[in-house]
């Protein structure tokens, strides 16, 4: 009996189908493109980020190609598609910005809970440098005692290039072109950008509707969610947040109910709208995978397991702890058998035709019945 096709997965398969033909998107538009975003989206994108704690990238790809399709509107011209890709993939790749951890260790190695913990250190230096030195040198990353943990960093690009060529490509090919896996994101990035080049075409309305829709929704509630502390921090003592950034801890509060069980309230508009995109049943089951997770925290304390949580504990040191004991060898536990499970499905096939292939349906046979004429079939 044949698998029911899954409506929801053939719904997603079907959103945007393959061009019927391809062209080159590289041009002097997209080197204009590149320069804006390495001298003015990386460094507030970087800032933001450090800000508000989450990251901004996607948001930062919208704004540069709404920016760059609009001034080239106002130009008597038009970017075409692939041009529009180009520049979403370049944003995707500034916006990650490798090099923006460097903020961070700098801040660790001066921080004052590094120093009373005595961590500050023990601290190498191909990570950051010591305190006294960053101080020494001033607020710039153009001196050579950050030139060892720059160079790890080029490091770990490299490697992840090569990974995403490699292995990366191999896996794209096998899980798009051979199973035809739906990539529920991949969509709305799609149809974003043909929103915005085609968006005077009357059967592509409902994209641009859509687009501009979200468009105002996420600047009101980036307005609120960063904007105002952002504005009265630079004016009160103390920022004015009407909503918590990043989030209510919940922990503390539910000990007497749900010990070693870390839970928050994350008020972020950008997780609430991919939860609407996702297929159904992938967001049940992180649904379920929280429920689990809510029932056998307490169970593995009462066990004994879970031996260094405490109830004074907030969200983050209870991630960490239950990591310690018990997570950590659990997760590796089951990464190991999802792999042996995948790797056994994909070899079983391959086993099976080369151990118990039948008569092999030689086409010489073939050849020869078509040589000697229509008598012989």
């Amino acid at each position: 009996m044949a698998n029911k096709p899954d409506r929801e997965l053939e719904q997603y398969r079907k959103l945007m189908q393959p061009p019927e033909e391809f062209s080159e998107g590289f041009g002097w538009k997209t080197i204009v493109g590149a320069f804006f975003l390495g001298i003015i989206m990386m460094p507030g994108s970087m800032y933001l980020t450090l800000f508000a704690g989450q990251d901004i990238a996607p948001a930062a790809q919208w704004v540069t190609i709404i920016l760059f399709a609009e001034v080239a509107r106002r130009s008597l011209t038009e970017m075409k598609m692939q041009e529009v890709y180009l520049l979403y993939y370049m944003t995707g790749l500034a916006m990650a910005a490798p090099f923006s951890g460097l903020l961070w260790n700098q801040y660790y190695v001066q921080s004052d809970y590094a120093q009373a913990m005595g961590i500050a250190a023990e601290i190498p230096t191909w990570w950051a440098p010591p305190a006294d030195a960053i101080r020494e040198a001033g607020p710039t990353f153009f001196n050579r005692i950050w030139i060892a943990p720059i160079l790890l960093v080029s490091l770990g690009i490299i490697e992840t290039h090569v990974d995403q060529f490699g292995l990366g490509y191999v896996l794209y090919r096998l899980t798009s072109d051979v199973e035809k896996l739906p990539f529920p994101m991949a969509p709305v990035a799609a149809s974003g950008i043909t929103a915005l080049v085609e968006e005077k075409e009357t059967a592509q309305k409902w994209r641009w509707r859509c687009f501009s829709l979200g468009g105002m929704m996420g600047i009101t509630f980036g307005a609120i969610y960063v904007g105002v502390p952002a504005i009265t921090g630079s004016i009160l003592a103390q920022p004015l947040e009407l909503i918590p950034i990043p989030w209510v801890d919940l922990t503390p509060a539910l000990t007497r109910f749900l010990p070693a069980t870390p839970l928050n309230i994350t008020f972020d508009m950008t997780a609430l709208m991919v939860g609407m995109v996702f297929p159904f049943w992938a967001v049940m089951g992180s649904v379920a995978g929280l429920l689990i997770t809510m029932v056998a925290n307490p169970m593995l304390r009462r066990q004994g397991i879970l031996t260094n949580w405490t109830p004074e504990m907030g969200l983050i040191d209870t991630v960490y702890t239950n990591n310690v004991d018990f997570y950590l060898s659990f997760g590796a536990g089951l990464t190991a058998a999802v792999a042996l499970i995948s790797l056994g499905k994909a070899f079983k096939p391959l086993l099976g035709n080369i151990l118990f292939r039948g008569p092999r349906d030689d086409g010489r046979q073939k050849f020869e019945l078509r040589e000697r004429g229509p008598s012989a079939w």
